[in-house]
């Protein structure tokens, strides 16, 4: 299963988006401001709300004026409602040809679920496995539950349902994660639960070094997928070593690097530069971690010089390539402003899996965004690059 699509209705600054296009890898460029970290925002949002724990779930109360578009309607009234959709396809959706996921929320002080449906789709047909109006959900079986509360989706009671459709939507959307590495907390040493299974990576990638010593410890075909990578695109080939401080049970994994030009000498992670310990957090998040069904990556380019663009490029292509040990196919959005890394891609040649979005905003605050298709803009991709396409404003 993968997320084809999504709408936006009065959320933030994507005030009327209809039927955005998504692929197995999709990226977001525009300059600051345009809107595309509020993509991210949404999904986020409706990942707390139907799978997040309480507490996350919770702290959209105290922000919720700031989740509902800031202006005002033609009609100049203030707006408490947004509205959000997500469309879905794949082998998760038996008998249809997609999956739509419609959800709308009232923010006027606190979160409260107005609208919640989850239909099938297929060949002009509409099937409702979820239609939720105020206090009952109405079930695919014709039967109706009263709604455990005005605050919380439905979808989230029913995520282990035996209904195949409701259990796939449910665990995609459980495994939406956003990154947004942070060089110096992945350097820092982290903690070894005893005897856990590969951890998921933080958001900051503050856990790295528990994450590679449990891919170590665990899966270590996939330590040398990362490894690899790492040592094609960085000039000096460095190796990992991972280790350990102490006993079982109190133990603080920590990763160093090793070159050949100092032997045996090993490198601590604090003496490595950023844009490497950026690269290697991402390498590990697309390589190795199994727990993602959907990556949203903030900017990966950060920081890299734009040789090692290149090789970040081939480990996005890769990873939405990979299959789990659940067959499930891993997804990945990326943001970035930086036309150099767009020219890392081709958009003819890749057009299977690979979709571009182009943001910008209007004169009244609103995020447009733009799908970039390689039939519409044949003629520059035939002379331009990608990044210079953009660069010229051509995109």
């Amino acid at each position: 299963m993968n997320l084809t699509g999504i709408d936006s209705l009065r959320f933030r600054s994507l005030y009327d988006l209809t039927a955005i296009p998504l692929k197995p890898l999709t990226l977001i460029i525009g300059p600051n401001g345009s809107g595309k970290s509020n993509i991210f925002k949404a999904l986020r949002f409706l990942r707390a709300a139907v799978a997040g724990d309480a507490s996350e779930w919770r702290a959209y109360d105290d922000e919720s004026a700031d989740l509902v578009w800031y202006g005002r309607t033609e009609q100049s009234k203030t707006l408490s409602q947004f509205r959000l959709l997500s469309r879905f396809g794949g082998q998760g959706i038996s008998c249809a040809d997609c999956a739509e996921y419609r959800t709308v929320f009232d923010a006027n002080g606190f979160i409260e679920v107005f609208e919640e449906q989850l239909s099938l789709r297929s060949e002009g047909s509409e099937r409702k496995l979820l239609d939720r109006t105020s206090e009952e959900t109405e079930l695919p079986d014709g039967s109706r539950i009263r709604t455990r509360s005005p605050h919380a989706l439905a979808l989230r009671d029913l995520g282990d349902s035996d209904h195949s459709c409701l259990r796939a939507v449910f665990q995609h959307i459980a495994g939406w994660r956003f990154f947004d590495v942070d060089p110096r907390l992945a350097r820092q040493t982290s903690y070894i639960p005893e005897q856990a299974p590969v951890p998921a990576l933080d958001a900051n990638a503050s856990n790295l070094s528990a994450f590679l010593y449990a891919l170590r410890e665990n899966r270590p075909g996939d330590l040398e997928e990362v490894i690899a990578a790492m040592q094609r695109a960085i000039d000096s080939h460095p190796d990992l070593v991972i280790d350990h401080d102490g006993p079982r049970g109190g133990r603080h994994a920590r990763y160093m690097f090793r070159e050949a030009a100092f032997g045996e000498r090993l490198i601590p992670a604090k003496s490595i530069s950023d844009g490497t310990i950026r690269l290697l957090a991402h390498m590990a998040l697309l390589l190795a971690d199994q727990s993602v069904s959907l990556a949203c990556i903030e900017e990966p380019d950060a920081g890299l010089h734009p040789r090692l663009m290149q090789h970040l490029a081939d480990s996005l292509r890769q990873a939405v390539q990979l299959t789990t040990t659940e067959d499930t196919e891993r997804q990945v959005l990326v943001t970035t402003h930086n036309p150099e890394f767009m020219d890392c891609f081709d958009l003819a040649e890749e057009n299977e899996y690979l979709q571009v979005l182009v943001t910008e905003r209007t004169a009244e605050g609103k995020t447009l965004v733009t799908p970039v298709t390689a039939e519409e803009f044949a003629p520059w991709l035939e002379k331009y690059r990608l990044g210079e396409a953009v660069r010229r404003r051509f995109l």
